[in-house]
């Protein structure tokens, strides 16, 4: 059952970025600076969740003053603002190599993403897809090379949502984790690594209990946040199934939905 309110007040809030923190302009607005400037200044522990890469995260940490630990590669890795790793759950070259064969039988391209960079045996549309939400330039690497790729975190192909999602999670099986992040991503990452997952260590880190803390999101892959967290917030445009999962339902992105929240459920409860 969907609860009412957060059982305790909130200690520490988890963010996804974009489609939830970040505008459709992937902006931060004024009116999310704002609500979050405000809950730091009173102690609340903000953690950014995204599937970007940290070099990407970062700014936006920055510009909103955070300090502590954030989450890029959608769990992959954890990292502080100098960019120092807490984890990196990295894949296998046989779980690569896997996962690649596996799109390519689909007619899929595929882009191996790092902590630090993001490898395509050729550039595909997803090159300009990527360069829209600040990522760095994919850079080419040949096959013959695969071995040679530092701490692969996940594997992204370019595909609307479909049934195709069904068909290629029932391939891969066990061996990898495969997960809806975007209308246009599917991913694939190794058993057991989400958003979720990573914030559990988290939060155990600095003593947080599940029930104090929010989480907000808008895709498949941020129903592990929603699972890790006491209280569960799905934007305006959010998917339909993560609509379900979510203990309320605020407003979109391009309407300040993250800040309309925030006001409601965390600092109007401790102010």
């Amino acid at each position: 059952m969907p609860k009412l309110r957060p059982s305790r007040p909130v200690r520490l809030v988890a963010l996804d970025l974009d489609g939830t923190t970040l505008n459709p302009e992937h902006q931060l607005s004024a009116g999310t600076k704002s609500i979050i400037r405000e809950l730091t200044a009173v102690g609340v522990f903000v953690v950014l969740a995204s599937g970007r890469l940290p070099a990407s995260i970062l700014p936006f940490a920055r510009e909103l003053g955070l300090n502590g630990e954030h989450i890029g590669l959608n769990g992959g890795v954890a990292f502080d603002l100098e960019g120092v790793f807490r984890h990196k759950h990295t894949l296998s070259v046989a779980q690569v190599q896997f996962g690649l064969d596996c799109l390519n039988a689909k007619g899929l391209d595929a882009m191996v993403f790092t902590p630090h960079s993001i490898l395509a045996p050729q550039i595909s549309e997803g090159r300009e897809l990527l360069r829209t939400l600040g990522e760095p330039e994919v850079e080419r690497y040949r096959s013959d090379q695969l071995s040679s790729i530092v701490d692969p975190v996940k594997i992204v192909t370019v595909l609307a949502a479909g049934e195709a999602d069904t068909e290629i999670a029932r391939m891969v099986g066990s061996r990898l984790q495969c997960v809806r992040t975007a209308p246009q991503f599917l991913e694939f990452m190794a058993p057991g690594v989400s958003k979720g997952a990573a914030l559990t260590e988290i939060l155990a880190d600095l003593g947080i209990a599940a029930d104090e803390t929010l989480a907000i999101g808008d895709s498949q892959n941020d129903e592990s946040l929603f699972a890790a967290t006491g209280f569960a917030i799905a934007m305006g445009n959010a998917s339909p199934d993560l609509k379900a999962k979510a203990d309320w339902l605020t407003a979109t992105n391009a309407q300040d939905g993250v800040a309309v929240a925030l006001r409601k459920f965390v600092l109007e409860q401790i102010t």
